[in-house]
């Protein structure tokens, strides 16, 4: 039996693309509808991560402004946490202040926790919130507005400060005769004068604030006597009349100026304790002195130190010498928070209080080791280097390359050194090399000033490291 074939018309094959023509219509319709949906949701998406971003980023410029002015107070600290948090925009609008939440008070590193505090805060945290923010395409989702929040916590990180001084013997030459040339003879002999009555005002012998030239034709023992000092005891415990009228007779191994060659008096005299008698151990009085520049160099020190004690910032703070009796240097206060006694024994130091040398790399060594030793665990460590001369020890090595090789450690330890260089003197080259490795930063403040213009700088540098407050976002 046949089976029958049903033949197909000429139309077949048109009919047949017409209908794979619709479904290919209704697939690509699906299709775009989901993709649109895809598109929607990409925009939608990446447009809460964005939101999401810049209140992150407003809530971490808010926390960190804060615990910048924490030094200033409460109020401060919360004022400027509103306002960066306000100056970042999110979602190309500015956040309200009910949106804002800010709270002062102490992050524990060992836990990560926050604990509000009004005990001198440390820490601050912002907390941001940015309700009901409309998709683009969400709505068609059924879902319309999306809420996001961000949290961040700055802490002011306490330092750790190593200040490192030079007492060298130069330290006292803007109050010597030599510098009348830069200073001026009046403003030497204003201080001279000043000088004279911190000692006292001592009557000695018959001798006056400075005489002519005299007894030129004289020994040393007839001048002494000619000047009634025969009888009378030196003062301190090295040195003596004898040695003083040689020192104003003699025209080499001093650097008194020919003009006072055999000129005696009050003013020669202490000259020539602060050139040749200048230690502590020789002449103990001179630290009650204004010799300069080292009195500027106390008095700001001190005025450093009153900043952050008014700060609050739990910082603590070592004094290291150079240098020592043994020519190296001597931390004279290891890191501690009782800034009244470092500032004591600063203002009881004299230039050339243990020598007249000057040993900036044992500065610097001395200094590193209590920062690396004794410095609290998350604190940031700074040392802070000051010098008006040269590198002249130790001996056996060149000294410039020894201080450059101690602050290669300070920088290998990760402890930044701010240089002050004082005076025409003074290395600067160093000093701004030892800055540049370390990361720190040189100051350097000119010669020619009195002790005044000295102070007025020196407190200004003073006043900007105790300023630089170093702060951490910890979440």
């Amino acid at each position: 039996m046949r089976t029958a074939t049903r033949l197909r018309g000429p139309n077949w094959k048109h009919s047949r693309w017409r209908q794979r023509r619709g479904a290919v219509i209704v697939l690509v319709a699906v299709i775009i509808v989901a993709l649109l949906g895809m598109v929607a949701f990409a925009v939608d998406v990446g447009y809460m991560l964005t939101v999401k971003t810049e209140l992150q980023r407003a809530a971490d410029a808010g926390a960190l402004a804060a615990a910048n002015a924490l030094v200033e107070g409460a109020q401060p600290a919360e004022d400027a946490a509103v306002e960066f948090v306000k100056a970042n925009a999110v979602g190309a609008h500015s956040l309200a202040d009910d949106d804002i939440e800010v709270e002062l008070g102490h992050w524990d590193e060992d836990t990560d926790t926050f604990a509000v505090s009004d005990e001198t805060p440390s820490a601050v945290r912002v907390a941001v919130a940015n309700p009901q923010q409309p998709l683009f395409f969400g709505r068609v989702l059924g879902t319309e507005t999306f809420d996001t929040a961000a949290e961040a916590i700055a802490v002011y990180q306490p330092r750790d400060i190593q200040v490192v001084l030079d007492f060298s013997g130069s330290m006292s030459d803007d109050s010597e005769l030599k510098s009348e040339g830069t200073l001026t003879a009046a403003v030497v002999n204003a201080n001279l004068l000043a000088m004279y009555g911190e000692l006292g005002s001592p009557v000695y012998g018959s001798l006056g604030w400075l005489s002519s030239s005299q007894h030129s034709s004289k020994t040393t023992s007839q001048t002494v006597s000619a000047l009634g000092l025969s009888s009378v005891a030196y003062p301190y415990p090295s040195g003596s009349w004898s040695d003083y009228v040689s020192y104003v007779k003699k025209s080499s191994s001093n650097s008194l100026p020919t003009a006072y060659r055999h000129r005696y008096g009050y003013k020669t005299w202490i000259n020539y304790l602060m050139e040749i008698r200048g230690a502590y151990n020789q002449t103990p009085s001179l630290w009650q002195t204004s010799e300069q520049p080292v009195t500027a160099l106390k008095d700001s020190f001190s005025v450093f130190l009153s900043f952050l004690d008014e700060a609050q910032t739990d910082d603590r703070v070592g004094l290291t010498i150079y240098t020592s009796s043994d020519g190296t240097a001597i931390v004279e206060h290891t890191l501690t928070h009782d800034y009244a006694l470092v500032e004591t024994t600063a203002q009881h130091r004299q230039a050339g209080h243990y020598t007249a040398y000057t040993n900036i790399g044992d500065g610097i060594k001395s200094g590193r080791n209590d920062l690396v030793n004794n410095g609290r665990a998350g604190a940031f460590k700074l040392m802070v280097l000051m010098t008006d001369g040269l590198a002249n020890r130790p001996t056996g090595v060149d000294p410039v390359d020894y201080a450059a090789d101690q602050a290669q450690l300070c920088a290998d330890a990760g402890i930044p050194v701010v240089t002050i260089s004082l005076g025409s003197g003074a290395d600067t080259d160093l000093m701004q090399d030892i800055a540049d490795t370390t990361g720190g930063v040189h100051f350097n403040i000119p010669g020619g000033q009195t002790g005044a213009e000295y102070q007025e700088e020196l407190e200004e540098v003073f006043r900007q490291v105790a300023d630089d407050h170093p702060l951490k976002l910890v979440k």
